[in-house]
């Protein structure tokens, strides 16, 4: 479905936000220390700035309350519509870091990885004609002692993107791409942060 222009600017917006603030963070954890974790938990937040550009969770909203096309632009920018759609897109990422790292911790100790998501943008098809912008997230991933809640290692501002066609011919075929995929784009963005973290922590050790 075709975004209204107010909200292709909402968008444009977010892709240049979302891989803001990359860092590189060294691993401090030894071959011993990553053996000896239990990955028990994954939970996943939101910092109070965070900008989710997801025409998905939008659309859900607007459905959810019967907003109309010429309301949905201003609609999406209240407290009320944000909250919703972080709520629709927490249990995917939660699911999505999941399935990475399944089967990689698992020692003896307990331990949480909390994930404070600061931007998830998947530009519009519009917006990849007219302006350009790749999909990804970036998020603080932070490994936590799952009974004392002592942060053991953390990665800041961790960003994972994919490579998304630009312009009329590389929106086409993205979109080819998109259709005969299983996974939506929003879970392949999730997958590749989830494997991204998983590559760092276990230093390509998959």
């Amino acid at each position: 479905m075709r975004l209204l222009p107010g909200l292709a600017r909402i968008v444009a917006l977010g892709a240049v936000l979302a891989f803001a603030g990359c860092v590189t963070t060294e691993n401090s954890l030894s071959e011993n220390d990553i053996a000896s974790l239990r990955l028990t938990a994954v939970a996943v937040s939101f910092a109070p700035d965070t900008v989710v550009v997801w025409e998905e969770g939008i659309r859900a909203y607007a459905n959810a309350k019967t907003i109309s096309d010429d309301q949905i632009t201003a609609a999406a920018n209240t407290p009320e519509a944000r909250a919703y759609v972080q709520g629709l897109l927490a249990p995917r990422i939660k699911s999505g870091i999941e399935q990475a790292m399944a089967g990689q911790l698992v020692g003896i100790r307990p331990v949480r990885l909390d994930i404070v998501v600061r931007n998830f943008a998947l530009p519009s098809a519009v917006q990849r004609v007219f302006i350009g912008g790749q999909r990804g997230m970036t998020a603080d991933a932070t490994l936590v002692d799952a009974r004392t809640g002592a942060v053991i290692l953390a990665y800041p501002n961790l960003t994972a993107f994919l490579y998304t066609g630009q312009g009329i011919t590389g929106t086409i075929v993205q979109a080819a791409i998109d259709n005969s995929d299983k996974q939506t784009p929003a879970d392949k963005v999730i997958a590749r942060y989830g494997e991204t973290y998983r590559v760092w922590l276990l230093r390509n050790k998959v």
